[in-house]
């Protein structure tokens, strides 16, 4: 019984560390989010979705109590001027392809934080997709410097 338990121990700081979720074929991996400075209200989500099913798929919502409104948006460039441009038919995802949610792209505006979101802070959200449904996943919030190592 103390091995099993020992065991137990010793695995908790590998899945502690896991930071990706999946749901049916779809893989979510390494969701963060940036915000400018810990009290700002609004912060930007990035992560990697994979879709390793056969079928297309289209993450159409995702919904956080840690903010007013979470919308889902593309970076798309008007001459020589970004602007960001709501995403509100949802992101698609080809058959056996991925999506990357990256700083001057597709990215999940948090909007309304509710409360600081200091470096190292979880932000549950539910991502829902149009096929294989929802799951809870977890938004690490990270530096600027560590977003872009992902």
């Amino acid at each position: 019984m103390k091995t099993l338990a020992f065991a137990a121990l010793l695995g908790l700081p590998a899945m502690a560390a896991a930071h990706d979720y999946g749901v049916g074929p779809i893989h979510i991996d390494h969701p963060v989010i940036r915000v400018a400075s810990p009290a700002s209200k609004t912060g930007a989500g990035y992560m990697v979705i994979r879709n390793r099913g056969g079928v297309a798929d289209r993450l159409v919502a995702v919904v956080t109590d840690a903010a007013n409104r979470s919308d889902l948006h593309g970076t798309v460039a008007q001459g020589q001027v970004m602007q960001m441009r709501s995403a509100a038919g949802g992101v698609a995802l080809p058959p056996g392809g991925s999506v990357a949610f990256a700083p001057g792209g597709l990215h999940v505006m948090f909007i309304g934080l509710k409360a600081p979101v200091p470096a190292g802070r979880m932000i549950k959200a539910r991502l829902t997709f149009a096929r294989a449904g929802s799951v809870d996943v977890m938004f690490k919030a990270e530096t600027a410097a560590s977003v872009h190592q992902h």
